[in-house]
């Protein structure tokens, strides 16, 4: 094909719209999810102007836009099938609808593990460059998310709204080419429930190093034993962050529960270099009074601390969770203005009506 054969060429506009049947195993360590999902996508096809329907139509006779989803990875099912439909003035769409079920990728933020928020994303993209096609969200037809079908509800909480998002990827074939491709993502949103991990992570490790205070009681006279009950407390704070690691991807930056562990394994480590040093100081009644006077800072410290952690985090949460709120007043709007007052009684229906539609014409498809 020519530039100048290229110049003439019509772009394509595909709208595509997504249906999140059923979410299921959301994988922390692994950064995957499984989902079964359905994906509606129509484009014009003028030819077939104020024509008839027609089941049996060969569709490889007429353009297609090769969508893919980029970041699936494996797959029990992903049936495809076609049908033609008409507008109001007899405008042609080939309509291919996909029930796609795998398991999905996903780029997990854990800045804020255990108290963060995920976005689990179908990513559509095509064969063909932006030049040729652009992919959109369907503005007659409107994304969902079946969240009653939930199954992870125990460790996370979905949030009923999709939204969409435009992107541009460049691939570079050779030294001197670059081909930009068009990329859609559908998201959804998870948010995690950490109450698994407050009860059995932060609450034990705050119970470890709090111990450490213990250990003034012992006479400062017996150095050994104060020393050895700080080591003690210190390497079983080394042995949960282990555990700890376990929860999690071998990510480049610390998580919210990082930081804290490594507060606490610091804050022993530093009343264990104390008990070390008060033993440098020859004066009994000196020594008596810096011990008395580190104790109290390092009370003072410690709790501090635990206000400033849990301050950030509610904070950090609760904005978060109003950015959520927004988004799902939004996604509340455009539908009552694509069904009007009809929304709020169809609302109640939309479970049942959005797996009808994943349904092929016939059983034997599946």
């Amino acid at each position: 094909m020519t530039d100048q054969d290229k110049k003439i060429t019509p772009k394509h506009t595909v709208q595509t719209r997504v249906v999140f049947l059923k979410l299921s195993d959301i994988d922390t360590v692994k950064e995957q999810f499984a989902a079964d999902v359905f994906i509606e996508s129509r484009w014009r096809e003028k030819s077939l102007d104020h024509g008839k329907e027609n089941d049996n139509m060969d569709f490889s006779k007429y353009w297609h836009p090769k969508l893919i989803v980029q970041n699936v990875i494996s797959t029990s099912k992903d049936n495809v099938w076609k049908k033609l439909e008409f507008g109001k003035n007899g405008e042609a769409f080939i309509v291919e609808k996909r029930r796609i079920k795998g398991i999905f990728t996903e780029n997990l933020e854990l800045q804020d593990f255990p108290f963060d928020l995920q976005d689990l994303s179908i990513v559509l993209t095509s064969e063909h460059p932006v030049e040729e096609l652009e992919i959109i969200e369907d503005d007659e037809h409107l994304s969902s998310i079946i969240v009653s079908c939930f199954v992870d509800e125990q460790e996370w909480e979905l949030r009923e709204f999709v939204e969409s998002e435009i992107r541009k990827v460049s691939k570079e074939f050779t030294g001197s080419k670059n081909v930009v491709y068009p990329f859609l993502v559908f998201k959804t949103l998870a948010m995690r429930r950490a109450g698994f991990f407050v009860w059995n992570i932060i609450l034990i490790m705050t119970i470890i190093s709090s111990l450490s205070f213990a250990t003034f009681a012992v006479n400062r006279n017996l150095p050994q034993n104060r020393l050895q009950l700080a080591f003690t407390l210190t390497l079983t704070g080394v042995t949960f962050r282990f555990v700890t690691n376990q929860q999690l991807p071998k990510i480049s930056y610390l998580t919210r529960l990082d930081k804290y562990i490594l507060y606490c394994m610091v804050f022993n480590y530093l009343v264990t270099a104390w008990h070390a040093i008060v033993t440098l100081i020859s004066d009994d009644d000196t020594q008596a009074d810096y011990d008395l006077y580190f104790f109290i800072g390092f009370a003072v410290f410690y709790a501090l601390f635990h206000i400033f952690f849990y301050a950030i985090s509610l904070k950090t949460r609760y904005f978060k969770v109003k950015e959520v709120h927004q988004k799902e007043k939004m996604y509340q709007e455009k539908a009552e203005k694509l069904f009007g007052e009809s929304w709020k009684r169809r609302k109640n229906r939309v479970n049942r009506r959005e797996r009808i539609a994943a349904l092929p014409s016939t059983f034997s498809r599946f």
